[in-house]
């Protein structure tokens, strides 16, 4: 039994397909970016940096489907608002 002879996908008229990969140094300035960008955005919106580790845990459970989004959403809001006006702002400072 003779087995059939193998030859590049171009000769059958297939199609082949080209991947970049970028270097490590790319990859990891997309990275950094990736990350810097949401924490400088929030930094600006949310009333106290001492409650953005508060907001990231939150984020990263409503991500990885431990808490639904709306629930997350509602508990960040809530604790704004007691750290703005309610009774942990004599704590942080703010009034």
């Amino acid at each position: 039994m003779r087995r059939p002879e193998r030859r590049p996908p171009a000769v059958f008229g297939g199609r082949t397909i080209t991947l970049t990969v970028p270097s490590l140094g790319e990859a990891a300035t997309w990275a950094v970016n990736a990350v810097a960008v949401p924490v400088a955005a929030a930094r600006r919106v949310l009333p106290e940096a001492h409650g953005l580790p508060l907001y990231v845990g939150l984020g990263a459970l409503a991500v990885a489907g431990a808490l639904e989004a709306p629930v997350a959403l509602g508990l960040g809001i809530g604790y704004a608002l007691l750290r703005h006006k309610g009774p942990l702002a004599r704590f942080s400072g703010s009034k």
